[in-house]
């Protein structure tokens, strides 16, 4: 089939993109980007807090830091393809038994299933596979893979409100479409290394084909991050983010439905707006990316973070106008901040042991999740409501603003 596209003058690598896109707006936009909406639903069977109700999530984001790092050793070790084949089984598994279940702690099980598997068939897998097959489109062609999800998270809502408050029904349609979406690709259309089919990166002619280089260990990956303060700020900086980013998707159903008292088709279409807007920020970003500086791109996304936030600050029950202003201006903001995250992993540590060092900033931004979504829904519970919460959320984004310059500077100096 390779040699086939080729011969028609198509880069395979464009092939590999469109199964990895349909891969991840499966997983992520269902798991992660969709769920979110049901859980009041989840919350009123079971009797649960916000805390409660969100945890399943929360906790999949702290399993993914303790797994993410061996994921990167075994796709350093073993082929990638075959790896996010298993994964996919295992996220269509989660899909297929979760309208099953019967008490809180079947649910806690299936998203502990749910982290192993996207551990080894989601966001880091399948930037492992791009940073091999592109190297002059490198940043397009992340912004199109990261913008699955948010095309996830805008078409599958859509389905999920014709079935609610019934979420068993919702989720028994999702796992029929996402079985599809991540099974079909995973078979057919992805490949490992493009030198292994006589092809370099980008489809570039006349360009030395290398062989897949052999990783160091992971101790002198651990010991040269750990003498590079290039390592500490972009871990600060992007586990800021992932705090903030996680808090939101996780607690965004919760907050739109129960406390600022919108109905479901109203929260529905916020949703939408969110992920619309996160489809033309992923793109425009990655567009960005590959014409400026990486990090002033990033530095852009972090302050349009922050201002969305700012912008639901002022949201009041039973209005929707500033939710869907915090919507469109965080939408686009958070998916800027996704985007950049990748490249700047990418722009700073491509290379043999990408696959380890991936893992662990993947390990560190998990955390960060796991502790914003939390954080947000604990404060709620707390306080009775999210401004809290969201607050401080809006003052970690200016640390983040300042590590990011910090980061900027500390590359001028060593230009």
């Amino acid at each position: 089939m390779i040699n086939a596209i080729s011969r028609m003058g198509i880069f395979y690598g464009w092939i590999l993109l469109l199964g990895l896109f349909l891969i991840y707006m499966a997983s992520n936009g269902i798991l992660i980007n969709t769920m979110p909406l049901i859980f009041p639903e989840i919350q009123a069977e079971f009797g649960l807090t916000n805390e409660q109700a969100t945890r399943p999530a929360n906790v999949f984001f702290f399993l993914a830091a303790v797994l993410n790092p061996l994921a990167g050793y075994l796709l350093d070790k073993f082929s990638v393809r075959w790896l996010m084949l298993g994964g996919s089984v295992g996220i269509t598994v989660v899909l297929v038994l979760m309208p099953f279940v019967q008490d809180y702690n079947q649910l806690m099980a299936l998203y502990i299933l749910f982290a192993l598997s996207l551990s080894l068939s989601g966001l880091g897998p399948s930037l492992m596979l791009l940073s091999r097959w592109f190297v002059r489109h490198r940043g397009i062609a992340f912004g199109i893979l990261v913008v699955a999800s948010s095309f996830g998270g805008f078409v599958f809502p859509e389905i999920v409100k014709e079935y609610l408050p019934d979420w068993r029904s919702a989720v028994l349609v999702l796992a029929a479409i996402g079985g599809a979406l991540l099974l079909i690709p995973a078979l057919f259309l992805l490949r490992d290394h493009p030198s292994q089919h006589g092809l370099a990166p980008d489809g570039v002619r006349g360009t030395k084909l290398e062989a897949p280089p052999k990783p160091d260990s992971v101790w002198s990956v651990l010991k040269r991050l750990a003498a590079s303060p290039v390592f500490y700020l972009l871990a600060f900086s992007t586990g800021t983010l992932w705090f903030c980013i996680v808090a939101m998707l996780n607690n965004q159903g919760l907050y739109l439905r129960n406390e600022l008292l919108l109905d479901l088709e109203t929260a529905a279409r916020v949703y939408q707006v969110f992920f619309v807007a996160a489809i033309i920020g992923k793109l425009l970003f990655g567009y960005l990316a590959d014409k400026f500086d990486k990090l002033k791109v990033m530095l852009a996304s972090v302050v349009n973070l922050g201002v969305g936030l700012g912008l639901l600050m002022l949201a009041v029950p039973g209005e929707a106008f500033w939710p869907f202003a915090y919507a469109l201006v965080y939408g686009i903001g958070y998916a800027g901040a996704f985007t950049m995250i990748q490249l700047a992993f990418a722009e700073f540590y491509a290379g043999r042991n990408y696959g380890k060092i991936l893992g662990i900033f993947i390990c560190i931004d998990s955390l960060a999740g796991f502790a914003g979504g939390t954080a947000l829904a604990a404060s709620a519970d707390r306080f009775g409501n999210y401004a809290y919460g969201v607050a401080v959320m809006t003052l970690l984004c200016v640390a983040a603003v300042g590590c990011i310059v910090a980061l900027m500077r500390l590359k001028q100096t060593q230009a």
